[in-house]
């Protein structure tokens, strides 16, 4: 190692600076001690050093703590996402249980409903209405059903499923369709703060096989027998009185029309859609019951033919089923039919009456039976309709046929 010795030529104006260059010891016989020896450098080269080599370790560092700011951010992404994530499942999870919240019916996977509909194919349709689309469908137990998807309603909301799921849940009667269970399908839960769920509901019900009252009087070949036809008016009539007076607490059904009137193999007649239907609470006197306005209008009770809120009360379910006795009877909805009878009533009125398709082929007594009380059913005052206990004595037994006034002070 060598000392050097450096001098700014004489005349320069910068600072000297002198630095210890090197100390060297020569060991030996002529030992002597070589004394630093003063170097003069620049000191504005010195500071210019200095910052270079800072600058060379920022350099250095600069790549770790950009990798360190990547994972921390990598980490944080991650762990919103999992925290946003177990937050939409459970309001996705708080919103499908939110329907069937009261029932104790089985819930329904969509997967199921899918395979046995064949993904809701149009060759699986038996139904439609302004309420819902009916697929028929076999589970994996080979079990026939009807599922029921529920269309949302003007304003974007479920009320009819709700209702239906109330009101059905509760029954179990032969004349009255059983609601096998439910199910609710979300899908894009994960935007559930921006309303853009797409929330599908189903109901499940048994499947009745051979089509509805409407499709046997107007659509099929074959003529529905008087014998059939009378067996269907008692099967109707049974699932009202115990929607009315059996139920607790009581139902409307709001909607009895022949298309809502399934019947098996052996032409029971079974009570469907309960989309419009209402449950009375404990409590809740009939003067009380109020409802929108809403129904099949050629059934409607005439009190009912308004904009706005009405009274709902059972003699609005007697009226329908009056119209739909008179159709049994005659083979068509007349509204002439239904005006003429109340002014204006022949001796002979049930041969005049009757459907000819029936070629007089039926019992003049059950006829007869059936023409009344389709009559008092339908009338325009409610307080002369009768109530579903004295129509179902009427038709087993005949005799008077009381108006249901004392009904008016119990709800429904």
């Amino acid at each position: 190692m060598t000392c050097s010795r450096r001098r700014w030529r004489s005349g320069s104006l910068r600072p000297l600076v002198t630095t210890l260059s090197c100390i060297r010891y020569t060991l030996g016989p002529s030992a002597q001690l070589s004394h630093p020896e003063p170097e003069v450098i620049d000191p504005f080269i010195f500071a210019y050093n200095s910052i270079v080599r800072k600058g060379v370790n920022c350099r250095t560092t600069q790549p770790g703590r950009r990798r360190s700011f990547i994972i921390g951010g990598a980490f944080s992404a991650i762990a919103l996402v999992v925290m946003w994530s177990i937050l939409s499942w459970c309001r996705w999870r708080s919103t499908r249980d939110s329907f069937g919240m009261a029932s104790r019916l089985k819930r329904f996977k969509y997967h199921d409903l899918s395979i046995a509909t064949d993904r809701f194919s149009d060759e699986k349709k038996i139904g439609a209405g302004g309420f819902g689309v009916v697929y028929s469908g076999s589970l994996k137990t080979d079990q026939p059903v009807a599922v029921k998807k529920i269309l949302k309603d003007s304003r974007g909301e479920f009320k009819d499923f709700l209702a239906e799921l109330d009101a059905i849940g509760r029954t179990g009667h032969g004349n009255v369709v059983r609601l096998e269970g439910w199910c609710c399908s979300i899908n894009n839960f994960m935007f559930w703060c921006l309303r853009r769920q797409n929330v599908k509901l189903f109901l499940v019900y048994e499947l009745v096989p051979n089509g509805n009252l409407h499709q046997h009087l107007h659509e099929r070949a074959e003529v529905l027998t008087w014998a059939k036809r009378y067996k269907i008016v008692k099967g109707i009539g049974s699932a009202l009185h115990y929607l009315h007076h059996l139920c607790k607490p009581s139902i409307l059904h709001r909607d009895v029309k022949p298309s809502n009137i399934l019947l098996d193999h052996d032409f029971n007649a079974k009570l469907g859609d309960f989309g419009l239907s209402r449950v009375a609470r404990e409590n809740e006197d009939s003067s009380m019951l109020t409802a929108m306005a809403i129904g099949t209008a050629d059934y409607m009770d005439p009190q009912c033919r308004k904009h706005g809120q009405v009274k709902l009360r059972s003699s609005s379910d007697v009226y329908s089923f009056g119209i739909v006795l008179l159709e049994i009877v005659h083979g068509e909805n007349n509204p002439d039919l239904v005006r003429k009878l109340h002014t204006d009533r022949p001796e002979t009125f049930a041969k005049d009456v009757a459907d000819k398709k029936l070629a007089g082929q039926f019992d003049k007594t059950e006829m007869e039976r059936v023409i009344v009380l389709a009559i008092r059913c339908s009338e325009r005052d409610e307080n002369q309709r009768p109530s579903m206990v004295a129509a179902m004595q009427f038709l087993e037994n005949g005799g008077e046929l009381p108006p249901a006034t004392a009904d008016r002070s119990t709800p429904l």
